[in-house]
């Protein structure tokens, strides 16, 4: 698998960090766990496929939720269109 996973979880959590604090003004570990379930089905990273990784990653970033990480989406999108 060239996607690195990795990479994806952590910018998953970025961005549900991100909007917890943005909207409720508070992160812990529950709260990102109920946000995952609600917004995939999931409450685990590890549990979701590449695809919904994938469209995750490019909800939060389309919901301004990843602005801080941008620098790290093109090399997400070279690796990706490798697969």
């Amino acid at each position: 698998m060239t996607m690195q996973r990795h990479i994806y979880y952590s910018l998953i959590h970025h961005g549900i960090e991100t909007l917890l604090q943005e909207r409720m003004g508070y992160f812990d570990e529950a709260a990102y766990h109920r946000t995952l379930r609600t917004m995939t089905g999931k409450s685990s990273c590890f549990n979701l496929s590449d695809d919904e990784l994938d469209l995750l990653v490019e909800n939060l970033m389309a919901e301004g939720y990843l602005e801080d990480m941008k620098h790290v989406i093109p090399t997400l999108e070279n690796q990706h269109c490798d697969r």
